[in-house]
């Protein structure tokens, strides 16, 4: 099949870029001018680019960027994206195309792409493409698999559809006086305190607080994120930060006590979520992560099955590609990051071990 040269060109303004996106149909919220300021203050450098043929544009890349001063390579990575302008496999390749070119011109060790294309028929087949332009299985950073949630018909219909446990859970939260509301800034300190011992408790590694809170702060500066707090008499049970852009929503952060857990409060917080996403004009509802194996053996199966308690649908994503323009570099970067990761997993587990008695005192 003939391939038509790709058009690349960049978008400066953050306003003509999110009205680019959105009306795409196919809007993610890391693929926002938000996502991108907010990584900018992270060290990465973002890079908005329109990519077209024959004078129409097929897909958008918010392409985040990191080098090395001592390394005359950096590495690219375009977060849940490219996104597709039309739904064709045509614009999957050309947009593949125009990543492969920009990772030559810039001297990309690599660039990692995540497409999330669970609602286009041909999607299996996307796999094929990647394979047979020369992408290769990389290391995921986002969750491959989600679960989505439809939240387009009224309130009744969504309740109707979850399961009866989950249903009977959010009104007994509220029952037995279960609060939730909007976290203000000063409290989020708190609440990222929570997020830590939710990480403790489940084994998942997080971020230093100034990361979180500048993300959080981000993101309702931005009009486009809440960070949800429920409380019972005063205290503070668990929270939640959501996430709406396009006519899509997400459960980006969750966190929760080992006290009051009887009383529900996770159940009634998802669903404030839910309507807070609804009113801002949301019809799909994504809770952010499912394992890769549908197994009860998976350490996320009882998380699995409280997202599906809500009524949503597991789907199966294509996880993260890179493609390398040397390969032999990337090879060696690989093994050393394998390195580097499995170091710094050991260090975080060790240094929770120390940090966990004295916090207790």
């Amino acid at each position: 099949m003939a391939e038509c040269k790709p058009c690349v060109e960049q978008v400066l303004s953050a306003e003509e870029w999110d009205a680019l996106v959105t009306s795409s149909g196919r809007a993610h919220f890391l693929q926002s001018s938000t996502w991108a300021q907010f990584k900018s203050a992270h060290g990465w450098q973002a890079r908005l680019y329109r990519i077209g043929a024959a004078g129409r544009p097929l897909a958008l890349a918010s392409l985040l960027r990191r080098g090395w001063t001592a390394v005359p390579f950096a590495i690219g990575y375009v977060p849940r994206g490219p996104v597709l302008c039309t739904p064709q496999q045509e614009a999957l390749e050309l947009a593949l195309a125009a990543l492969e070119q920009v990772a030559t011109q810039e001297q990309l060790l690599f660039v990692k792409v995540e497409p999330e294309l669970f609602d286009l028929p041909w999607h299996p087949q996307a796999i094929s493409i990647l394979e047979r332009r020369g992408w290769r299985k990389g290391q995921d950073i986002q969750f491959r698999n989600t679960v989505l949630l439809d939240i387009s018909q009224g309130e009744e219909q969504i309740l109707a559809a979850m399961k009866p446990k989950t249903r009977y859970n959010i009104r007994l939260a509220a029952r037995r006086g279960v609060l939730v509301s909007a976290a203000t800034p000063e409290e989020w300190p708190g609440i990222y305190a929570l997020y830590r011992e939710t990480a403790r408790r489940d084994g998942f590694i997080i971020r230093a607080q100034s990361y979180y809170l500048d993300l959080w702060r981000n993101l309702v500066s931005a009009g486009i994120g809440v960070v949800l707090k429920a409380t019972w008499q005063g205290q503070l049970l668990a929270a939640l930060v959501a996430v709406a852009f396009g006519h899509k929503a997400w459960y980006l952060h969750g966190a929760s006590s080992s006290e009051g857990r009887n009383l529900m409060p996770t159940y009634l917080l998802q669903w404030e979520a839910i309507r807070w996403a609804r009113a801002r004009g949301c019809t799909l509802y994504d809770m952010w992560g499912a394992p890769d194996q549908l197994s009860e053996a998976d350490s996320m199966a009882g998380v699995l099955r409280y997202k599906l308690g809500f009524g949503g649908q597991f789907c199966a994503g294509l996880g993260a590609w890179d493609y390398a323009p040397w390969p032999r570099l990337y090879s060696a970067y690989v093994r050393l990051f394998r390195l580097y990761t499995q170091a710094r997993a050991s260090w975080h587990r060790k240094r929770e071990r120390l940090a966990a008695p004295s916090e207790q005192c």
